[in-house]
């Protein structure tokens, strides 16, 4: 089972615009719904939230602390609303999980290796897929896959979705042909092509 992110949040007792006095105070309004029990309003710390997006740490369980509760609460973050002009965060909402329930995710793609295609041959990696969609039991839900791209060798090598390594009971849901990543030729760079001018022909200059 994979490790669980803990974070600790508190009740939250103010709603709509009250909401914009919350997040001056550095706190993040949030709801938890799912497994048949009432939303739950809450509140998080936006600079702890922050520590865990930057550590990649969101895409996995999230063990909520609860203060005044005994239990934490396993959940998954499911949607972040952000202002669509400061991308800053608005609010959060986490589902409610049983870590034995199959679930579907898309988990970030870490790219590891250094491919020939590129020290050797000059390529450029393009990188045609960020995440991948994939089942698994929500308790094993990992931070990211790990792609290895060391064996691209040569100009127009592709690796596609099913050629990345799935950890055990994981399905994947992604089309398996659809390409991950590629070596391309470099932008601009052309194949140079001989240019022959014809020479003129030489003739005898008639004499009168």
């Amino acid at each position: 089972m994979a490790k669980q992110t803990e974070l600790a949040v508190s009740p939250r007792e103010v709603s709509g615009k009250a909401s914009r006095r919350l997040r001056a105070q550095g706190m993040l309004p949030a709801n938890i719904f799912g497994q048949g029990t009432k939303p739950q309003m809450i509140q998080v710390s936006s600079p702890d939230f922050e520590r865990l997006r930057s550590g990649h740490h969101t895409s996995g369980v999230i063990a909520l602390t609860i203060a005044g509760t005994q239990l934490p609460q396993m959940a998954l973050v499911r949607h972040v609303q952000r202002n669509p002009i400061t991308e800053k965060i608005l609010h959060i909402d986490f589902l409610r999980i049983d870590l034995k329930e199959r679930i579907t995710a898309r988990l970030p793609l870490h790219f590891e290796g250094s491919p020939a295609g590129v020290r050797v041959a000059s390529g450029v990696l393009l990188h045609l897929l960020e995440t991948l969609e994939v089942e698994c039991a929500a308790g094993d839900i990992i931070p990211f896959l790990a792609v290895d791209i060391s064996h691209l060798e040569k100009i127009d090598d592709l690796l596609h979705a099913r050629d990345i390594k799935l950890p055990p009971d994981y399905i994947l849901l992604a089309d398996p042909d659809e390409p991950v990543v590629k070596i391309t030729q470099p932008r601009g760079e052309r194949v140079e092509k001989t240019s022959e001018t014809p020479t003129p022909a030489t003739g005898a200059t008639a004499s009168a």
